[in-house]
């Protein structure tokens, strides 16, 4: 485990990826036409690189890159500066992170990448074009698998593709849907980050992009769909898809009690497939099965440990 830092720093770093200097506009301050691309990161370096290459080679270059990280100590921050990201820190969760690169952020637009997502060539001057001609405030970018090398990898690819065979008017639905948007208009993605209780904001790890669309959903109905936007760089083995979802399943102790989001969580923890499955599709909902059914198992586990970590805590000494 390596944490340094505060809440939240800047950490100042070579200027590029299409960028103006940081002293050109002031943190916060809107500039129209601008993307500010936020990546929240925790020992990322492995996929970063890959990540931040696909930024700097697209075509659009109106374009700021925050990479939001989690106190990584793999290298991380220094791929990030190599590439001329502003690093900022941040003490916290997924929705911590994500909740700090919106609020650095300075562009008219805000798209939320992860760090294992590769933009595809275009995307973004696709996803400005889209968003202004069709008066969308969010967009869901298409997002399929780079090609499986692996077995897991295999299962990650099938349950994608079965996904996005059915990206329609139900796949946007906040609580039953199975897509979320990732391409925001900033006045908008703040507002709805605001209605977000700050008792939940550092903790929540799983479901954040969820409840933040949930949120979104609540201002606006304004979403589109831009095909073709982004490949995922799939977990490399069995120990990394571990590790990670039982993360995900001990963040899930924070959402455990009243919160505003229990329907959405139940709806989440359960199986997210279309509706109206087509028998053909057969194969990749077997596939797709098998995958859901593990991670829920491992986010399950990881769930059952912190609470019983939180139990030990609260027991009085003797």
């Amino acid at each position: 485990m390596c944490v340094r830092g505060g809440d939240v720093s800047l950490r100042p770093v070579p200027f590029g990826l299409g960028t103006e200097p940081q002293g050109a506009l002031g943190v916060g301050q809107k500039r129209d036409g601008l993307v500010s691309v936020t990546i929240p990161t925790r020992n990322a370096a492995a996929t970063l690189g890959r990540c931040l290459e696909s930024v700097r080679r697209q075509a659009y270059k109106a374009v700021e890159v925050l990479v939001v990280d989690g106190g990584s100590c793999d290298g991380t921050q220094e791929v990030a500066a190599a590439y001329g990201a502003t690093v900022v820190e941040v003490k916290g969760g997924l929705l911590a992170a994500r909740i700090a690169g919106a609020q650095m952020a300075r562009g008219e637009y805000v798209l939320l990448l992860d760090a294992d997502q590769v933009l595809a060539p275009g995307a973004l001057e696709r996803a400005v074009a889209m968003a202004e001609e069709g008066g969308y405030d969010m967009l869901v970018l298409e997002e399929v698998s780079l090609p499986p090398r692996n077995f897991w990898q295999k299962l990650f690819a099938a349950h994608r593709r079965l996904i996005h065979f059915y990206l329609d008017e139900k796949a946007l639905d906040p609580i039953k849907g199975t897509v979320l948007p990732r391409f925001f208009r900033r006045r908008l993605l703040l507002e709805a980050m605001d209605a977000i209780p700050e008792g939940l904001r550092k903790e929540v790890v799983h479901h954040d992009h969820a409840i933040i669309y949930l949120e979104a959903r609540r201002l606006s109905s304004k979403v589109g769909i831009l095909p073709r936007a982004v490949f995922h760089q799939e977990p490399a083995s069995l120990r990394e898809i571990v590790a990670r979802n039982f993360r995900y399943g001990r963040s899930l102790a924070a959402l455990e009690g009243p919160n505003p989001y229990s329907r959405l969580v139940r709806r989440r923890d359960g199986y997210i497939w279309p509706r109206g499955l087509a028998w053909r599709h057969l194969p990749l909902v077997v596939q797709s099965a098998l995958l859901l059914t593990m991670l829920k198992a491992i986010q399950q586990a990881g769930l059952l440990w912190e609470k019983a970590r939180r139990a030990a805590l609260a027991r009085p000494l003797r």
